[in-house]
């Protein structure tokens, strides 16, 4: 087959040549064409090729082997230039000058004189004095001579040390009162015989730490010593000391606060003696919402004979929203010492020989809800419910012929307190507060709580115009009070009564003008309605009073 497609192609090539050369020519010629030999054209079965299409892939794999980084440093260098630090150009600081003297004069020939003297800033120590004259000529309508004195001077010093403050003061105070509850009518007495003279001396000493670790313990040590006599030969001594240490374990405080309170009254009468020992454990506890403080209070007293007390110290408190709402509860306790200088300062006409009892505060159980309604106005609304052994009230001694000095007696009583707060500051320009409490007493065997308000309003306010003008207000309104009076007195049938006092509203303003930084002005005016009230019986206060004075430093 192959040798026969050979020769056909070979005669196919030969026939295309001559063909070519015949058309190359410019005529055609004459062709003679003998073939010799014997042929016969076959056609040869086909064969099909039984092979399926294959398709190489001409991509090459490579294989894939580890490799290793050697890394080297290089070393570089590089050169930090300073950058000058920034400084803050804070305000110049205020000009202190080491002296004030402020003096006034009022109606009822009301002298008024006050001196202080400081020294400047030093972070080294501070010391000062102060010293006080006011005193008045007032004579109440129907009443005996209603005049007074008060005369202070005060001695105060501060060493600051690495870690800690050492300060001590000395405190001298002479204050003469009259007793001129009286019936002026009926009775005629000078004045001397009616006065009442206080001589008070005070000294103290104390260390203070300022650790600013929270992890150390802080603590704060107070030893102070007074002595307070009258003129009638009654006077008490006391010797106190007091202090705590604190520390902070696991982001929880730990308080320990203790004191030892020595009493020492003397009459015409009787002595007594009066020890009071204190023990305060407290842990406070502090999250994202809560606050938490819990500890016990154990005091052992021995007035009249030893005896032991534990009250609970609890403060719960949640923040609700942001803190606009937080509501919070909790139980207290303690043992008040009604002192001979507790009582003459709030009640100068008071008997030289009284009966001290110290009150007892069972237990406090309160709660409530506080706080800010915007940036400028917080407030606080409390209930508690306390149970009060040896309640101190005051009585008219009707022992005596003019009925002008008070005495005390005790009861047990149980009490509901309901008190609301709201106060408002924009910045020192503005701030004013005002509360309100209504008091619920239920007596065991007195038939009032004597004295002793039920409802009690106050309200301060302070402006502030351009730290040149200052308004100040102070009002304050007291519910009726009772006093305890007799019927039938001298006989079989006496029996006590509760006589009423009319509730009292007082307003008192006061400005000031600062001429300059050195030189102001000021008034004072009180009783601006004219209203003649009773705090206690036969006690009416002065009525409208105003003083006009100056201030000036140097």
């Amino acid at each position: 087959m192959k040798k026969y497609l050979f020769k056909f192609f070979i005669l196919i090539l030969f026939i295309s040549v001559q063909t070519m050369s015949l058309f190359a020519q410019d005529t055609l010629g004459n062709y003679i064409i003998i073939g010799t030999g014997n042929f016969r054209p076959t056609v040869a079965d086909a064969n099909k090729i039984n092979e399926n299409p294959v398709v190489n892939d001409s991509t090459k794999k490579l294989p894939v082997k580890g490799y290793n980084i050697n890394s080297k440093k290089i070393v570089t260098g590089f050169n930090v230039s300073p950058i000058t630090p920034a400084q803050m150009v804070g305000e110049p600081l205020t000009k202190l000058y080491n002296a004030l003297v402020k003096i006034g004069f009022g109606n009822y020939t009301t002298p008024y004189g006050e001196v202080w003297y400081n020294s400047l800033r030093s972070k080294d120590n501070a010391y000062g004095i102060r010293m006080k004259h006011m005193s008045s000529s007032y004579t109440a309508k129907d009443y005996g001579f209603a005049g007074f004195s008060d005369n202070e001077i005060s001695l105060t010093g501060k060493k600051f040390l690495k870690e800690h403050t050492l300060s001590g003061n000395f405190d001298y105070a002479r204050n003469v009162v009259h007793f001129y509850g009286y019936d002026a009518s009926l009775h005629e007495l000078d004045k001397d015989a009616t006065a009442q003279r206080f001589n008070y001396f005070a000294a103290n000493a104390q260390l203070m730490s300022h650790y600013t670790k929270a992890e150390k313990f802080n603590h704060d040590i107070k030893l102070s010593y007074y002595n307070l006599a009258d003129l009638y030969k009654a006077s008490e001594n006391n010797i106190k000391a007091t202090g705590f240490v604190q520390t902070t374990i696991h982001k929880e405080v730990y308080k320990v606060n203790a004191a030892v309170d020595f009493y020492n009254d003397k009459t015409s009468k009787d002595t007594a003696n009066n020890t009071i020992i204190t023990l305060n454990p407290n842990i406070y506890a502090t999250g994202n919402r809560y606050k938490a403080a819990v500890g016990v209070t154990a005091v052992m007293d021995n007035l009249d004979e030893t005896k032991f007390y534990f009250y609970p110290k609890i403060d719960l408190s949640y923040n609700v929203f942001d803190n606009v709402i937080i509501p919070y509860i909790g139980a207290s306790g303690g043992l008040h010492k009604n002192s001979m200088k507790a009582i003459t300062d709030e009640n100068p006409f008071v008997l030289s020989h009284l009966t001290m009892k110290n009150t007892n505060t069972k237990y406090d159980l309160f709660g409530g809800i506080k706080g800010a309604i915007s940036s400028k106005i917080d407030y606080n609304a409390r209930a508690s419910y306390s149970s009060i052994g040896n309640l101190m009230m005051y009585v008219n001694d009707t022992k005596d012929l003019l009925a002008n000095r008070f005495d005390v007696i005790y009861d047990d009583a149980e009490l509901l307190n309901v008190r609301g707060e709201v106060a408002y500051q924009l910045r020192e320009k503005i701030r004013f507060n005002l509360s309100g409490d209504y008091y619920n007493y239920k007596m065991k065997t007195e038939l009032r709580a004597w004295y002793l308000p039920q409802v009690k309003i106050t309200f301060t306010g302070n402006y502030n115009i351009s730290d040149k003008i200052i308004i100040k207000a102070d009002l304050f309104y007291l519910d009726n009070q009772y006093t305890k009076t007799y019927e039938n007195m001298d006989t079989p049938k006496e029996q006590p009564v509760a006589t009423q006092l009319k509730g009292m509203f007082d307003a008192n303003i006061g400005g000031e003008y600062r001429y300059n930084k050195k030189l102001g002005f000021f008034i004072n005016i009180n009783n601006i309605a004219n209203v003649r009230y009773y705090r206690y019986s036969n006690y009416p206060t002065q009525r409208f009073s105003a003083m006009l004075g100056l201030s000036y430093s140097f």
